[in-house]
């Protein structure tokens, strides 16, 4: 990218590009602060028509208006599909995209102007880049949690016969086997029922980096993963919430939530059970605000540092939790494996 945009820059008349600043959304004074430091305009500031050229570019852009992926779908202005080259740009999203990176970057010249130097724009992208790769490794850990926690239970609730059908998304391999075929999973409308073939076909869709959505058992319960729901109190005032793991009777009640999170910090950070706590709060307020029963609450962790084991032990003890698990534990020992499954398979309506 930084070849591309040093290419572009080279053949850029600066004089036009003053002339027409306020025609691409370019504070003057911004262009000033990169004469001081002799960076060429194009390394920050961006035209439309670089975009259509080049929709590869984009990726720079926004790297240097330090924004993210997911903020620009955000906003209404999805980049991904143009930035991995399966959607050409329209003329007019292209302007519009020239007009927010632009406008976001005089701002950040504006209020860093001592921080401009000769490699800045260097520096602010491969930042960026950085920083959306932590995040994206960081929603894979949690990703991979589930799918270890999700798939065990399917193979448990298979062998019991309690398994109906799974419903799911497929990300795709992280790196692309130019000699994979694409799976075998044959599956109709992203779900797989509780057939002979059913192991196999889990198998090969793990591998494709599954995204679990909903299973449903035989008794007439379902799990929900990641789920929103809205209750309503007599006023018809709305609560909203979003456990990670929703258990629902055949009945439609909400009988237990469940939040997994992946990662621990080693420094002992208790961020995802922050997380989780705010989450189980407003589930028990929205129950206690619609008459609704309070559903049974668990926190499942894939390590749990000390400070977390002890506030979710109060949690335990106050009636708040039912229960607490540290996969990390878990994992080392088989019959806590089954013992954890079994739990699971409990809230579901099992055993």
């Amino acid at each position: 990218m930084l070849e591309q945009i040093a290419s572009i820059a080279t053949g850029e008349d600066l004089e036009v590009w003053k002339e027409a600043a306020s025609q691409f959304g370019i504070d003057p004074a911004a262009l000033d602060i990169l004469d001081r430091v002799g960076i060429r305009y194009p390394f920050y500031f961006c035209k439309p028509s670089f975009l259509i050229d080049n929709p590869l570019l984009i990726a720079y852009y926004r790297n240097i208006a330090m924004v993210s992926a997911k903020v620009m779908r955000g906003i209404g202005l999805d980049t991904t599909p143009h930035e991995i080259g399966v959607s050409p740009l329209p003329p007019d999203k292209a302007e519009r995209l020239s007009a927010f990176f632009n406008s976001t970057v005089n701002a950040l010249l504006l209020a860093n102007s001592s921080l401009v130097t000769a490699t800045r724009h260097i520096e602010t992208v491969l930042t960026n880049i950085g920083a959306s790769i932590d995040g994206s490794w960081r929603n894979e850990v949690g990703r991979l949690a589930y799918a270890e926690v999700i798939g065990g239970l399917l193979r448990y609730l298979y062998r019991k016969d309690l398994l109906s059908s799974v419903s799911y998304d497929l990300k795709g391999p992280i790196i692309e086997d130019d000699n994979d075929d694409g799976g075998t999973v044959t599956s109709k409308d992203n779900q797989l029922t509780s057939s002979e073939d059913f192991l196999e076909y889990l198998q090969d869709a793990e591998s494709n980096r599954i995204v679990y959505k909903e299973i449903e058992l035989r008794n007439g319960y379902q799990l929900l993963l990641n789920r929103q729901v809205v209750w309503r109190d007599k006023d018809e005032k709305a609560y909203k919430i979003g456990p990670d793991l929703s258990s629902v009777s055949g009945e439609g009640t909400f009988v237990w939530g469940g939040e997994l999170k992946g990662g621990a910090d080693p420094a002992g950070s208790d961020e995802h059970w922050k997380t989780a706590k705010s989450a189980f709060d407003r589930i028990l307020d929205a129950a206690t605000e619609t008459g609704r029963p309070k559903p049974k609450l668990s926190f499942i962790a894939t390590i749990l540092v000390d400070r977390v084991a002890r506030e979710a032990a109060l949690w335990i003890q106050q009636g708040k939790l039912t229960s607490v698990y540290n996969l990390t534990q878990i994992a080392e020992i088989e019959d806590r494996q089954e013992l954890f499954l079994s739990d699971l398979a409990r809230f579901l309506g099992c055993e």
